[in-house]
């Protein structure tokens, strides 16, 4: 599902221009969980392989249309 929209009001901190923002609500790779650490040392590993050691976090992705800048918040 794609859930993006021209924001009218985001001024781009780059090129500063105002209304050329496309936003979009993403889920990204963001550091490490200290809970998928916990749960690898006691499994021997084993739960590391499924899962991995990052956590997701949900973000919003912009990109400016103007000059093709992309961010996160």
């Amino acid at each position: 599902m794609f859930d993006f929209l021209y924001n009218k009001q985001m001024i781009c901190p780059y090129c500063q221009v105002k209304g050329k923002c496309k936003t979009e609500r993403v889920k990204r790779k963001n550091g490490i969980s200290g809970g998928k650490v916990m749960g690898g040392l006691l499994t021997g590993g084993i739960s590391l392989l499924a899962t991995g050691l990052s956590r997701k976090q949900k973000m919003t992705h912009v990109r400016c249309h103007n000059c093709r800048a992309d961010w996160y918040f």
